[in-house]
């Protein structure tokens, strides 16, 4: 049996869903265009030089638990779910998903992003099986606290070997579609490394070691 995993964003999505999340939170009052101004230029910034402490980062992302409550946030997650998440589909994924399924693979996604925001994004291509950052909760409530695994960088690896020693299924080969340098790790780690409209950075690796190079957008 073969194993297809995903990244999410800027691989499946033709977007990221943090930011879009973020961007949506401004359109809807919660958060002004000024905090997330400078607040998606630096943590962008750190992402793409590599430099991103996922730590740091979730604790900012759910900020908004402890001043709004969880159950809130959860409605205002949704609503952006229903009015957002379809539009930032890539055009080519159902496309290759189907493929996949067709080959009778499994199809896995592995994101940095929480499972509280990426997960329902996740279940509107039809995709049951994903890991995401696993966030602590109490009384209900997140409190921004990770647990389990971080999926960030070589977390990614960590978190598959986990996934997969968890299911009875053999998988003999594994691919992994990403855009993004910080996910070389598991490209490295994958039988069938593929770039998706890559960063300059895993583009120029990509060519280099001669991977597959391919875009969902076109």
């Amino acid at each position: 049996m073969q194993l297809a995993v995903f990244d999410l964003d800027h691989t499946l999505l033709q977007a990221d869903s943090d930011h879009g999340w973020n961007a949506f939170l401004v359109d809807i009052g919660v958060v002004t265009d000024a905090e997330f101004a400078e607040s998606n230029e630096r943590w962008y910034r750190e992402y793409t030089n590599g430099t991103l402490d996922i730590v740091e980062y979730n604790r900012w992302a759910f900020r908004l638990h402890g001043q709004y409550g969880t159950e809130q946030v959860t409605k205002w997650r949704d609503q952006y779910v229903r009015e957002r998440a379809p539009g930032m589909i890539a055009p080519k994924t159902p496309e290759v998903l189907a493929w996949h399924r067709a080959q009778g693979h499994q199809i896995l996604v592995i994101t940095a992003t929480s499972e509280f925001l990426a997960g329902p994004i996740i279940e509107l291509m039809g995709i049951t099986d994903y890991l995401g950052l696993k966030n602590e909760v109490v009384n209900g409530q997140y409190t921004g606290e990770l647990i389990g695994t971080p999926t960030f960088q070589a977390g990614k690896v960590k978190a598959l070997a986990e996934w997969r020693a968890s299911r009875t299924e053999v998988f003999d080969r594994v691919w992994f579609y990403s855009d993004s340098h910080n996910d070389l790790p598991l490209l490295e780690s994958a039988d069938v490394p593929v770039a998706v409209d890559a960063d300059e950075r895993l583009t120029a690796i990509a060519q280099d070691r001669e991977w597959k190079i391919m875009s969902f957008r076109d």
